[in-house]
């Protein structure tokens, strides 16, 4: 049987075991099956943990061997889901006007959420984009799970992105204190500049947007920090002008864990984000 060509760990496993927790609940909202796309292992180990959940596999790929190994391993499992591997890459395939909506996307990427120095834009950030202007159309809720390895370039446009965190929370108390702590590290960075990024691009498609703690942990030689986040769909204005800011101030405290084995604890708490007076 065909193996992934990256480490496998106890922190893998266990933050799937967590993420099936949450898809599960998902899904009972849901009221039906979720349809998976993304870049699943070629031994398929989250399909297998969330087969109960699934209702289809659609996974995103452009290495040809690996494509090979998606179908031997597909074979041999007998997950019993209808299954489709598409060529090409994640981001693209995403931003495509062919692509339809998925009500699960898994970016497991092992790289960086890094801009382009060339173009000064993120392609996740783009391909995130892309696909919650579709889920508006559809009105869909959807569940993103991503992965991002913490060794990674693009320092300045993550300092970037604080600036601009800074600017939505103006006039807050305790914004500079927690800044300036998640501006400590490079994993504490992506943490605050990917919930952001999601909240920017849910409130501006009409998304109510949910994390799970993000975590920090460590696959053979590499740190990686592991996303779970819900785009509630909104079908009605929010209660208070301030609602959207009030949910950012939330996720702006939301602690960063780190896994060791199967035991996580908080690795930084930053100071929580309140109004003045």
């Amino acid at each position: 049987m065909p193996t992934n060509p990256f480490p496998e760990s106890l922190e893998k496993d266990a933050l799937r075991r967590r993420d099936a927790a949450n898809l599960r609940v998902f899904r009972a909202q849901r009221g039906k099956g979720l349809t998976y796309c993304g870049l699943t292992s070629a031994e398929f180990l989250d399909v297998q943990i969330w087969r109960s959940l699934l209702a289809s596999v659609c996974a995103i790929e452009n290495d040809e061997s690996t494509r090979n190994d998606l179908h031997i391993n597909w074979r041999r499992l007998k997950l019993g889901l209808p299954f489709n591997v598409i060529a090409g890459n994640i981001f693209e395939y995403l931003q495509s006007s062919d692509a339809p909506c998925y009500d699960l996307y898994n970016l497991d990427l092992y790289r960086g959420f890094a801009y382009s120095a060339k173009a000064n834009s993120s392609p996740c950030r783009d391909a995130i984009r892309a696909l919650a202007e579709k889920q508006r159309q559809d009105k869909g809720s959807f569940a993103l799970i991503s992965t991002f390895n913490v060794r990674d370039s693009g320092v300045e446009q993550y300092d970037s992105l604080l600036d601009e965190i800074r600017g939505c929370l103006k006039g807050l108390v305790g914004v500079d204190t927690n800044l300036k702590e998640h501006g400590r590290s490079h994993a504490t960075k992506i943490k605050l500049c990917y919930t952001f990024a999601c909240w920017h691009v849910a409130r501006t498609h009409d998304f109510q947007i949910e994390f799970a703690d993000p975590v920090l942990y460590n696959s053979g030689k590499t740190n990686l920090v592991h996303f779970y986040c819900e785009f509630k769909h909104r079908s009605q204005a929010l209660p208070t002008p301030y609602a959207d800011r009030d949910n950012l101030r939330n996720i702006s405290a939301l602690p960063l864990r780190k896994m060791t084995g199967r035991i996580s604890r908080v690795e930084m708490r930053p100071t929580q984000i309140v109004e003045p007076g």
